[in-house]
This record gives C-alpha cells, sequence and structure tokens, in this order.
C-alpha cells in the first residue's frame, strides 16, 4: 500500500503551491496525493432548516469544492492518480479525520502569512493543524515561489 500525503486545498494561490510542493513530495517519496478540500457547514434562513433545505446546500458546496479540486489539480500538474476529496465541516477536525482514515505519512497545507496581531485574533488553521494532526505537517510559507510557477 502506498503511503499518502494529504494535501489541503481552498482555491487560495498558497493552496496551489501546497498542492505543487504536495506533489513533489509525492513523486520523491512514491507516495500518492489526497487532496483535500473542506467546506464549513453552510446555512441560509428559512432554508437550512429543513433537511432537503441542507442536503441543497451540502450539494451546493460539494460542487463548488468539485470546482475548486480540479483547478487546483490542473493548475498545480498533480497526477491523474490523485484522489480527491470533499468534506463538509470543521476545517481542522476534518483534515484530521482524513489523515488518521488514510494513514497520512504528512499533511501539506499552505499558509496565508497573516501577521501576528490577526493570527492571535482569528486564529491559524495551520498552527491548529500542526498541534492536533496525527502525523507531521508540512505548512508552505507564502512567497515560496510555486505559487505562480
Amino acid at each position: 500500500m502506498a503511503q499518502v500525503i494529504v494535501c489541503c486545498a481552498d482555491g487560495s494561490p498558497q493552496a496551489l503551491a501546497a498542492a505543487r510542493v504536495a506533489g513533489t513530495l509525492a513523486e520523491r517519496l512514491g507516495a500518492r496525493v489526497v487532496l483535500l478540500h473542506v467546506a464549513a457547514r453552510t446555512t441560509a434562513p428559512g432554508v437550512s432548516a429543513a433537511r432537503r433545505g441542507q442536503e441543497r446546500l451540502a450539494e451546493s458546496e460539494r460542487q463548488a469544492g468539485a470546482a475548486i479540486l480540479s483547478d487546483v489539480c490542473r493548475e498545480s500538474g498533480l497526477p491523474e492518480a490523485t484522489e480527491l476529496r470533499i468534506e463538509l465541516g470543521d476545517v481542522v477536525e476534518r483534515v484530521r479525520a482524513v489523515a488518521e482514515e488514510t494513514e497520512a505519512m504528512l499533511v501539506v497545507i499552505g499558509s496565508h502569512g497573516r501577521g501576528a496581531v490577526k493570527r492571535a485574533l482569528l486564529g491559524s488553521v495551520s498552527r491548529d493543524l500542526a498541534g492536533n494532526a496525527p502525523c507531521p505537517v508540512v505548512v508552505v510559507p507564502p512567497g515560496t515561489g510555486l505559487a505562480g510557477a
């Protein structure tokens, strides 16, 4: 069974750089990539309370996530064997769950490079993930030179 690298993708330039790093690492380590998009569960007044409304909102999130993953996969040059996954919920919790489920050797995530004050107020997915993941986490900083490559 091939080793797994979970790579987080949110459609940002940082996520594209992370996907390129994940692809390079996977090639060198003989691993496969699981490209993961996590969307927060959305709500809409009058829609999200009904079960059918929840299903429509979730499907909308999945479709948006599929478009993001397709774009990131194409633009980063990830191999066709890359597994594309869409999860709904808390980003850190879902990435951790997928890393555990796939027995990932590594998680790769882009950093948005917020300043110290914003990070203290807003929190940081990459920081929280690095402290809670079941495997090492590679945080790809902004300006790696890969975002536009």
